[in-house]
C-alpha cells in the first residue's frame, strides 16, 4: 500500500516542530532564578553574595578611610566547601576581587598569590641581568586575608528535600590575627528530592 505525500505532511511538520523545540534556549540575566527544582548553589546565588560581601569590605573603617597612597593590601586565601554539593569555590573569590576593584576605588592593593613563584623566579633573572628591568620593586606583603566557608543543612522527607546554604567571609588581619570583618549569607530552598538523595 503505498502512502502520498499529501499524507506525510502532518508527519514531517511534527517532526520539524519537535526537533525545534528541543533546540529552544534563550539567554537570561546571570542573577535570575534557575528554572531548575533544586535546592544546590545557583548563579543567583553567587552574584548576590559577592555583592554583599564586596560593598561590605569596601564600607569598613580600615578601607574606607584609607589614604590611596596607603592602600591596605589583600590576599586571598581559600573558601573552604563543608557543604554537601561539589562547587568551585574559587568563582566566589574572583568575583569579590573584580567587585573590590570595581567598588574600591583605588583604596584597597590585591597581591596574586597564586603568581608567587613566577614572580620571584622573574625578579632573579631581573637581579642577574639575564632579562631586562624598568626598577626593583618590593613583593608586598598582605595587610589582610580574604577567606570563607561554604556549610549546608540538609533536611529530606518523602520526596521533598530543604537545604540550607551558609556563606561565611572573613577578614583577618596579617600582622595580628584580628579577625576586623565577618559577614555571612544565608539562604534557603526547597525542591524536590533528587536521584543523588538517600
Amino acid at each position: 500500500m503505498s502512502i502520498s505525500f499529501r499524507a506525510l505532511i502532518p508527519v514531517v511538520i511534527g517532526a520539524l516542530a519537535l526537533i525545534t523545540g528541543c533546540a529552544d534556549y534563550g539567554r537570561v540575566a546571570t542573577d535570575s532564578e534557575d528554572p531548575f527544582n533544586s535546592t544546590t548553589t545557583d548563579s543567583k546565588d553567587y552574584e548576590t553574595v559577592a555583592q554583599q560581601m564586596a560593598r561590605d569590605i569596601v564600607a569598613i573603617s580600615q578601607i574606607a578611610n584609607a589614604a590611596p597612597e596607603k592602600a591596605p593590601t589583600i590576599a586571598f586565601e581559600k573558601v573552604v566547601n563543608r557543604s554537601s554539593e561539589p562547587l568551585d569555590t574559587d568563582i566566589f573569590l574572583e568575583k569579590i576581587r573584580s567587585l573590590l576593584m570595581q567598588y574600591g576605588g583605588g583604596k584597597i592593593a590585591f597581591l596574586d598569590r597564586a603568581q608567587t613563584q613566577a614572580v620571584l623566579a622573574e625578579r632573579d633573572l631581573k637581579r642577574k641581568g639575564e632579562v631586562t628591568a624598568s626598577s626593583k620593586k618590593a613583593v608586598l606583603g598582605a595587610d589582610y586575608f580574604l577567606a570563607g566557608s561554604i556549610r549546608t543543612i540538609d533536611k529530606t522527607d518523602g520526596k521533598v528535600r530543604s537545604t540550607l546554604t551558609r556563606y561565611e567571609f572573613k577578614l583577618t588581619d596579617a600582622e595580628s590575627t584580628q579577625l576586623i570583618w565577618a559577614k555571612d549569607y544565608e539562604v534557603k530552598k526547597t525542591g524536590k528530592k533528587g536521584t543523588y538523595d538517600r
